[in-house]
C-alpha cells in the first residue's frame, strides 16, 4: 500500500452525494470561515511511487467532470454532427450569436427567458429551412427574421426547424431572432443552479454537446462563431463569462445586466457562464510577445485565500506554453477561472475556465489540472476537434501540455518523469473513435502519442509540428487525418507507419528480448538482440527502440533498433567492452519489455539505423 501524499486532495469522486459532502464538512455552509491555508505542496519531496500517485490523482480530477457519463461518441440527445454527414445543419455556417437572457434563481425556480440572435451564411443554393439544436424542455414563443417578420417553425424533440421567408443563395446571410424560455434540463451537462450555499451558484457545463440544453444553437464542435452575452439577474449576482466584460448595467427593478463579448469564434460547448457572489482576484502576465494579459479569477469569498495561492503558477504556465508552442492565442481578451460546484472537475471554457471548488486547496497540489485547462486554450479552444471521434486532439494534447509545463520547471528529467507517471497497464479501445469519450485512452495514451512522436522526430521538430498545427487551423476545427498529414509534411517523412497503429488500433506492444555480447579483439563487442512482439491484437508495431549499451570504462552508447516484425534478430559491432544493456532508457515507447533467455534461431545480421 502506498503512503498517502503529504497533503492529499480532499476528494476525487465527483459523483459523491452532495448531502454526504455536507455531512463530512467538505462543503462550507453560508458564513463559514475561509478554508485554512496549508503548507505548500512540493512534488520534489515525493518518492517515485507517490509522484506517480499524485499525477494519477490529478488525472482523475481532470476527468472527474466527464467520467461519470461514460459517453460513447453518439450518446447525446442532439445529433453529434460530423462534417460531410449529410446532416441538414451542414447547409449553413453560423457567423455570430447574441444571447440575451434573464435568469430566475428563485427558491423553487430555474428559469431562462429571453432571445438568441443568430447571424448565419448559406453554404448551398436555395437554403429554405434552417435546422438548429434546442432541447425539448425549452419552449419557443416566436422566431423573427432580421426585419422583425415572423417565421414559421416547428420543434420536434431536440431539433428546431425554421422556415425562411425566402430561400438563400450560396453565401447569402440572414438573421434569426429566437424568443424562448423554460427550465433547462440538466444531466451533468447544460445549465444548473447549485443551492448548497447562499447565494446559489448558477453555472453551465456543456461538453460534449449540452449547449442546446439552455440556448438554441448549431451544437457541433465544427461550427465556431463569436458570441455576445447579455445576462440579467438579481443584483447580488456577479456573472462571469467568456471574453471581455463590456459593461454592468443596473436596473430600477433590482436586477443588473452583465454584458460579455468575445471576438474569437467559439464552439458552442465552450460558451459558458457562472454567477454567484464572486470576488475578483486580479493579476496579469507579461507575455514574450510584449502583450500584458489580464488574469481574472472569479472566486467564492470563502475560498479567496486558497485560490490566491493556487493560481500563482498560471503566469509561468502561460510562458512555458508560449515558448514551447506560440503565445497565448486569446491575447486581446483575458484568461481566468470561474469557481463552480464541479468538486474536483474543471472545464476549459474559452478565456474563462470553470474550476471546481475542491481544486482550491491553498497548496498548489492541483497545478496539473490548472496546466491542463490552460493548455486547452491552444489545443481544444484555438484548434478544436471537428468531431467527437477526434477528441484526443483536445484532451491528449492538453495532457501532453502538463508534461511540457513540468519540463519548463524541472528540465528534461522532470518531463520524462511526468510522462512515465502517465503510463497505465491497460488502455481500452483506440485513441481515435474511442470506446468512451473521456477515458484514459483518450487523455493519457493520446498524450503518449505526442511523446513517442517526439522520440522519433525530436523535440524541435515536434514543436514545429504543433506550431504549424496551431497556425494553420487557428480558430477552426480539424480532424485526426489532417494532423497526421501535417506532421508528416513538417517532419519531411511519411509517418503513417507510426500513427496508424497507435491511433486507430487498440492495445500496445509487448516485447520479449534476449541479448548476447561477444568480446572481439581490439576492444570491441559484437552485440546480438532477439526481439519478439508477443502482444495480442494488432501486431506487429514498427517502432524505433533505443538500446543503451554501457561499457566497462563507465561510458555508454545509444543505438536505435528498427523493430518492425513479430520476430527479429539484430546484430552489430560496437567499440569497447559492453557489460550492460538497457532497453528504451528514456521511456519513449508505450510498450513493455521483458528480458527472456536467448533461444537458438537462424541468424541474420541487421544493422541498426
Amino acid at each position: 500500500m502506498l503512503a498517502p501524499l503529504p497533503h492529499p486532495p480532499r476528494f476525487h469522486v465527483a459523483a459523491l452525494a452532495l448531502a454526504l459532502l455536507c455531512t463530512v464538512g467538505l462543503i462550507q455552509s453560508p458564513g463559514a470561515a475561509p478554508r485554512a491555508e496549508t503548507a505548500s505542496f512540493s512534488r520534489h519531496n515525493l518518492s517515485d511511487a507517490d509522484f506517480r500517485r499524485w499525477v494519477r490523482s490529478n488525472q482523475q480530477a481532470i476527468r472527474s467532470l466527464h467520467r461519470a457519463r461514460h459517453l460513447r461518441p453518439g450518446d447525446e440527445s442532439a445529433p453529434m454532427g460530423q462534417p460531410g454527414s449529410d446532416d441538414a445543419s451542414d447547409d449553413y455556417d453560423v457567423l455570430h450569436y447574441t444571447i440575451d437572457i434573464d435568469i430566475d434563481t428563485g427558491r423553487f425556480a430555474k428559469a431562462i427567458d429571453g432571445s438568441v440572435e443568430i447571424l448565419l451564411k448559406s453554404l448551398v443554393d436555395g437554403l429554405s429551412t434552417v435546422e438548429l439544436d434546442l432541447h425539448r424542455t425549452m419552449a419557443v414563443s416566436r422566431i423573427e427574421d432580421g426585419q422583425g417578420a415572423p417565421l414559421l417553425h416547428r420543434h420536434p424533440l431536440h431539433r428546431l426547424h425554421v422556415e425562411l421567408s425566402s430561400a438563400l443563395a450560396f453565401d447569402d446571410t440572414t438573421r434569426l431572432v429566437i424568443h424562448y424560455g423554460g427550465s433547462p434540463a440538466n444531466n451533468l451537462r447544460g445549465f444548473d443552479i447549485w443551492r448548497l450555499r447562499t447565494p446559489p451558484v448558477v453555472y453551465t457545463i456543456c461538453e460534449p454537446n449540452g449547449a442546446h440544453r439552455w440556448w438554441p444553437c448549431k451544437d457541433r464542435p465544427d461550427d465556431k462563431a463569436p458570441v455576445k452575452m447579455n445576462i440579467t439577474m438579481d443584483a447580488p449576482f456577479v456573472v462571469a463569462a467568456n471574453g471581455l466584460l463590456e459593461s454592468v448595467d443596473d436596473h430600477d427593478d433590482g436586477t443588473r445586466t452583465h454584458r460579455w463579448s468575445t471576438e474569437y469564434p467559439l464552439a458552442p460547448y465552450l460558451v459558458a457562464i457562472a454567477a454567484t457572489d464572486f470576488v475578483l482576484i486580479e493579476d496579469e502576465v507579461q507575455l514574450d510577445s510584449g502583450v500584458t494579459l489580464p488574469l481574472h479569477y472569479y472566486t467564492w469569498p470563502e475560498d479567496e485565500a486558497a485560490a490566491r495561492i493556487d493560481v500563482a503558477g498560471i503566469p509561468d504556465m502561460m510562458k512555458a506554453f508560449g515558448r514551447a508552442w506560440f503565445p497565448y492565442p486569446f491575447a486581446t481578451e483575458k484568461y481566468g477561472h470561474m469557481e463552480t460546484p464541479l468538486l474536483s472537475g474543471a472545464m476549459e471554457h474559452t478565456t474563462m475556465t470553470s474550476y471546481g471548488q475542491l481544486l482550491y486547496q491553498g497548496d498548489r497540489s492541483y497545478d496539473p489540472v490548472a496546466a491542463h485547462e490552460l493548455a486547452h486554450h491552444w489545443w481544444g479552444d484555438l484548434v478544436t476537434c471537428a468531431t467527437w471521434d477526434d477528441i484526443w486532439l483536445n484532451e491528449g494534447f492538453a495532457t501532453y501540455g502538463e508534461a511540457i509545463y513540468y519540463e519548463s520547471e524541472d528540465g528534461y528529467d522532470g518531463y520524462l518523469r511526468y510522462m512515465d507517471a502517465l503510463r497505465e497497464p491497460l488502455f481500452l479501445g483506440s485513441v481515435h473513435d474511442p470506446t468512451w469519450l473521456f477515458s484514459n485512452t483518450v487523455y493519457q495514451k493520446g498524450a503518449w502519442v505526442l511523446h513517442m512522436l517526439r522520440g522519433i522526430v525530436g523535440r524541435e521538430t515536434t514543436q514545429s509540428i504543433l506550431a504549424e498545427w496551431g497556425r494553420r487551423y487557428a480558430h477552426q476545427s480539424a480532424v485526426t487525418a489532417q494532423f497526421t498529414a501535417l506532421a508528416s509534411e513538417v517532419a519531411g517523412e511519411d509517418l503513417s507507419w507510426f500513427f496508424d497503429p497507435w491511433l486507430y488500433h487498440p492495445g500496445r506492444p509487448h516485447y520479449e528480448y534476449g541479448t548476447r555480447v561477444t568480446e572481439l579483439p581490439g576492444s570491441s563487442s559484437w552485440v546480438r538482440f532477439q526481439l519478439d512482439q508477443v502482444q495480442g491484437g494488432f501486431t506487429p508495431y514498427r517502432m524505433p527502440i533505443t538500446a543503451r549499451l554501457s561499457r566497462n570504462d563507465g561510458s555508454s552508447e545509444d543505438v536505435v533498433l528498427d523493430v518492425h516484425e513479430s520476430r527479429q534478430e539484430l546484430s552489430f559491432q560496437v567499440a569497447g567492452d559492453v557489460i550492460a544493456i538497457e532497453m528504451d532508457p528514456d521511456g519513449f515507447v508505450l510498450g513493455s519489455f521483458q528480458e527472456v533467455p536467448w533461444t537458438v534461431r537462424p541468424h541474420r545480421a541487421i544493422a541498426p539505423h
